[in-house]
């Protein structure tokens, strides 16, 4: 079946009960995403299958309606679950738990997670569950301990697989895989298929059907990479003023550096919060609300603080370390870009990692665009902007007490002083960087001149003692980044024509280093 008429199809094409029907139609969901409508048929059916899609793509409905369509309501109390469905993350768990609920309120449907007290969590499965959501490393502590008994499953769920895979659950997913019928369906999700995973389902599935709509989806975000100065900080907070996401996720590798990260951009002027895990469950939901209603902008956050977040409408997603592996770039970036929405992906990579970068660029089949970083033309203009934005959501009342104020300098004709009170609200003045790297206390300039040739402007400038940073070549000459205390001698160069460069068309990589450009 074609992704063309996969488009056409809606749910009420699929036999399922009314009752189902009338949940999907109250929340407006009346057509199957690509991943919904190559699942449903084959789950519907029993079948075992294998489905690979990116995050966000709807993959929880394509096993949540196979559930609620199998499983009648049963009233028999302390009952064994006849589904179970595995998540990596507590968050992923709740938000499950709820779609099911959402779309099978007949089932009772109880989640499981580590992070929390047990005894809440033992109570509603001595009560009786109909489907249970859990995290591997919980929904094994009940098993050893008896709470949890999975001898009626008749439907095993493994939702993010990869996922469970990188934060090492292999063991715990498939001791607990092994304690339900040997005759049981099996459904697998994972927005890759490691080795794991191929492994898992030989061992434990029958004939999986492979589903594979990430193809067809294709990529709708733009991917740029940029070589990042020595103060990441610097760099992401301009992208952040020009890029202006309405929202966006920046990922590091730590707990330490996501609060180091949000820290500085809310110094620089950034409605910023960090996630991790040592957050407490209520404090993350508290960041989290505030990112869904606009009062935080920017989330900063581990690879495994936002699994299985919630997230709506990511615009942009910042990689501020490389990615160590494709999987973790793809879950990562798959945050943009859903439901056909447009989306930006940038990376940071260090002169160091170029080789990496490469590589990275091989594992998923695509080239990233090298960019530069935005010139201080370009973010003083985007602070402008933003200032705008800022001073346009002032109420009237607070602003009504100094228009007499403001008239006086307009009146007066006191532009510097208005100069001045951006500048105050603005960060002062752009600090020099240069336009090839971003790194501070360079300046780049524009070189041309008769038969101009690289090993001759360096001579050239040697010559004369300037110190040469980065060289690269454009379409018309060279740009290269000198220091600023040397522009009273620049003058002094014979043989080529420096101008100061207020953008460039060339990339820094084409450029020697600068211990190459002083040999």
């Amino acid at each position: 079946m074609g992704p063309g008429k996969r488009a056409r199809m809606e749910f009420k094409d699929f036999p399922l009960k009314e009752a189902i029907k009338e949940a999907l139609a109250r929340r407006g969901i009346t057509a199957p995403t690509p991943i919904q409508a190559a699942a449903l048929p084959l789950a519907l059916e029993g079948k075992d299958l294998i489905g690979q899609a990116r995050t966000g793509t709807g993959k929880t409905l394509a096993f949540a309606l196979p559930i609620a369509q199998a499983l009648e309501p049963s009233p028999v109390r302390g009952r064994k679950p006849r589904a179970l469905i595995l998540t990596p993350t507590r968050e992923l768990a709740l938000q499950v738990a709820g779609e099911v609920g959402a779309v099978a309120p007949h089932l009772k449907v109880v989640a499981v997670y580590g992070g929390t007290g047990y005894g809440k969590q033992k109570e509603e499965l001595a009560r009786g569950a109909d489907v249970v959501v859990a995290t591997p490393g919980r929904a094994l502590d009940y098993l050893r301990q008896g709470v949890l008994d999975l001898s009626e499953v008749k439907i095993a769920v493994l939702d993010e697989a990869d996922e469970m895979l990188s934060m090492g659950f292999e063991e715990e997913v498939e001791a607990i895989l092994s304690a339900t019928p040997a005759e049981r369906q099996t459904l697998l999700f994972s927005a890759t298929l490691p080795s794991w995973a191929r492994r898992l389902a030989e061992r434990y599935m029958k004939a999986p059907v492979v589903i594979n709509v990430v193809r067809e989806e294709g990529v709708t975000y733009q991917e740029e990479a940029i070589l990042a100065p020595s103060d990441r900080l610097a760099l992401l907070s301009d992208l952040l003023y020009v890029k202006a996401p309405k929202r966006g996720i920046v990922f590091t590798r730590t707990k330490a550096e996501t609060e180091e990260v949000a820290t500085g951009l809310i110094r620089l002027g950034h409605p910023a919060r960090a996630i991790h895990g040592d957050l407490s469950q209520t404090d993350r939901e508290r960041v989290m609300r505030a990112f869904r209603e606009g009062e935080v902008r920017i989330l900063v956050a581990t690879d495994v603080a936002a699994r299985g977040l919630d997230i709506p409408e990511v615009d942009l997603v910042v990689h501020y370390r490389l990615p160590d592996k494709a999987e973790t770039y793809q879950h990562r970036s798959g945050r943009t870009g859903r439901a056909g929405r447009g989306g930006e992906v940038v990376i940071l990579y260090s002169p160091r990692e170029k080789r990496e970068l490469s590589e990275l660029e091989r594992a998923v089949g695509r080239t990233f665009k090298r960019v530069n970083p935005p010139t201080p033309e370009e973010v003083l203009e985007a602070k402008w902007h933003h200032l705008l934005a800022r001073l346009a959501r002032v109420p009237e009342r607070d602003f009504k007490p100094y228009l007499d104020f403001a008239g006086r300098l307009f009146a007066e004709g006191r532009v510097e002083v208005v100069a001045a009170l951006m500048a105050l609200l603005l960060g002062g003045a752009p600090k020099e960087k240069s336009l090839l790297t971003g790194e501070e206390g360079w300046l780049t300039f524009k070189a041309t001149g008769p038969r101009l040739t690289l090993p001759r402007l360096v001579a050239l400038l040697k010559e004369k003692g300037l110190e040469v940073g980065k060289i690269a070549q454009g379409e018309e000459g060279f740009y290269v980044d000198l220091r600023p205390q040397d522009l009273p001698r620049l003058a002094e160069v014979q043989g080529v024509k420096l101008e100061r460069a207020k953008r460039v068309e060339a990339l820094p990589e084409a450029a020697p280093s600068r211990r190459r450009a002083r040999v």
